[in-house]
């Protein structure tokens, strides 16, 4: 059996033995469970050449054959992908020690009983079936994560291409009136976002009493964060989410290969913290995407309610009490706001915690248009159903939160956010470490885009719905063309203040789409800022400031564009937490 085959009819028995009471005892056992006895052998050359005659389904090797090498032995009988199970005799040493260990199938101690021999028979056959079954779903997932790669990179350059190409026509033929009209529909959605935003948001539906309340399992990934673990599982186990004074939530951490002292901050926490609880994954299982991370966790876990947070994460004890909240009825997930704890260390800190205030303005309009509101990896929580129902996180996905979401909204479920309560997490501070960051995020975007745009147009959901879903995964798409707007925008500005009426390009579309282009960036901004209540020329200066930031989305577009033609795979890159001040 050197395919990947499932048993058909009665399972086969091979046995490698010398030892006639062994062998007639075996014999016995199996055709009384209604399998078929295939042969034996003890001589290497005869062992063989009886295998690739009879294929069996089930080796029972004897570990006290004589005149063989069985540890070499047993690694040539590997090539035939069959289940192995050991015979072992009263004594025990070096050799009978390392097939024990590197057998996954189990073994049986002379002298052998009707009972756990077929037992231990029907194990390891079952055992081996679902590991086919196992290595075939697996490989059908990666050839359909390299097909999706292909259609990625083809669908990549053909927007660079297209993109480079509008560029150039509009600097040759000094006339840029298309971009314009182009720009249109995302600037009037900038503008219906903002305005849908000022409305309030639906209210809640709270439980009516504690007990109803559901049980939370939390999820916090780490891997090398020993700057920030210990100040992150302490916050969120100080959490009070009570059910019968008992605590009513669990923390699992899930150590991904890390090797820094992750690992033994972890050990002592754990000494002190009932409710905790670590998860450790060893190479080469770790550090093949966040994905992968939590479907482990998932598999583990006992709430009802699934959060996920960054391993640099603060929040206030009454967090839990009021996000669980907005998960009552039939709302599947709730993202809640993000806050930089540490947003006045520099500009780029700044400018992250206002980015991340804009995000949250345009989820509070998501949310007003029907609950079509994205999960955003940092203070996500997701009924457990819901995960399980859209085929648990993509462990291949760059952005898996992102695309968790879609696959929830495909399904027809809702997506809500909270701005009650926020998670504070470290922004990043130095650009190159940024643009690191958000490569990552735009290579999610594309990939949700070019992957599930078939997908999302198809789907039985309404057409807002699909427009909202569509609008939000372009965004970096349209970025590059909206800033190279501006772009001619302020250079024409400048051109009529020193040249007096002289237009270096001409954008001739009407007035109102001209006015519309210009002013559609403005709107969500200000009202994301006004809702912290800022100073008037603290206010000013901000605007200011992000609308300058904003202009790195022009060279983030030709890095992310770069990445995704240039690689081989998908790879997850975390982002580095220094620690500090909270």
């Amino acid at each position: 059996m050197t395919e990947l085959e499932l048993i058909k009819g009665k399972p086969k028995i091979f046995t490698i033995s010398s030892d006639e009471e062994s062998l007639s005892l075996i014999k016995e056992f199996v055709e009384d469970y209604e399998y078929e006895f295939a042969g034996s052998a003890f001589e290497k050359e005869d062992i063989f050449k009886k295998l690739d005659k009879i294929s069996p389904n089930l080796i029972f090797l004897d570990t006290e054959i004589e005149n063989i090498d069985l540890v070499e032995l047993a690694g040539d009988l590997e090539l035939f992908n069959v289940p192995i199970l050991l015979i072992v005799g009263m004594l025990f040493d070096e050799t009978i020690d390392s097939l024990l260990t590197n057998n996954p199938y189990g073994f049986l101690l002379k002298p052998l009983e009707d009972g756990e021999v077929q037992r231990a028979m029907a194990v390891a056959i079952k055992k081996h079936e679902q590991n086919i079954i196992n290595v075939k779903t697996a490989q059908a997932k990666i050839k359909e994560k390299n097909t999706e790669l292909v259609i990625e990179k083809s669908d990549s350059s053909f927007l660079l291409i297209l993109c480079m190409a509008l560029i150039i026509m509009a600097l040759l033929t000094r006339n840029a009136t298309w971009l314009q009209w182009l720009l249109l529909i995302p600037t009037l959605a900038m503008l219906i976002n903002s305005l849908v935003s000022i409305k309030k948001q639906a209210p809640l539906i709270p439980y009516e009493d504690d007990e109803e309340l559901p049980f939370i399992s939390i999820f916090i990934p780490a891997h090398n964060e020993e700057n920030t673990i210990e100040a992150t599982v302490r916050s969120i186990c100080n959490s009070e989410y009570y059910k019968d004074e008992e605590y009513n939530y669990e923390v699992i951490v899930i150590n991904d290969g890390s090797t820094d002292s992750t690992g033994e901050i972890l050990a002592e926490l754990k000494k002190d913290i009932p409710q905790l609880k670590i998860v450790t994954r060893h190479p080469p299982r770790s550090g093949k995407g966040k994905g992968f991370v939590l479907n482990d966790a998932l598999t583990l876990s006992r709430g009802e309610i699934i959060g996920v947070f960054d391993a640099d994460t603060q929040i206030k004890t009454d967090y839990l009490t009021t996000i669980v909240q907005y998960l009552h009825g039939d709302i599947d997930g709730v993202q809640s706001r993000v806050r930089m704890f540490n947003k006045d260390e520099n500009y780029l800190a700044r400018m992250q915690h206002i980015e991340f205030a804009s995000f949250g303005n345009t989820l509070i309009a998501k949310d007003n248009l029907g609950s079509t509101g994205f999960l955003g990896g940092n203070g996500q929580f997701v009924k457990k159903d819901a995960i399980i129902n859209s085929g648990r996180w993509d462990g291949f996905a760059v952005t898996e939160d992102l695309n968790l979401a879609i696959k929830i909204i495909l399904n027809g479920g809702k997506i809500r956010y909270c701005g009650e309560c926020s998670v504070y997490q470290e922004a990043v501070t130095e650009w190159k470490a940024f643009f690191r960051q958000r490569v990552r995020w735009a290579i999610g975007n594309f990939e949700t885009l070019f992957v599930y745009l078939p997908q999302i147009l198809r789907a039985k959901i309404s057409i807002p719905k699909k427009f909202n879903i569509i609008e939000h995964i372009s965004f970096y798409s349209f970025n590059l063309l909206i800033f190279f707007g501006f772009l001619i925008t302020i250079a024409n500005a400048i051109s009529w203040f020193i040249f007096h009426d002289v237009t270096m390009i001409r954008m001739e579309a009407p007035f109102v789409v001209g006015v519309l282009s210009v002013i559609a960036f403005f709107p969500g901004i200000i009202l994301a800022l006004s809702r912290d209540k800022p100073g008037a020329q603290e206010f000013i200066k901000d605007i200011v400031k992000y609308y300058i930031y904003c202009f790195h989305l022009i060279p983030l577009f030709f890095m992310t564009m770069k990445t995704m033609i240039t690689r081989k795979e998908r790879r997850w890159a975390k982002t580095e937490h220094k620690g500090g001040k909270k």
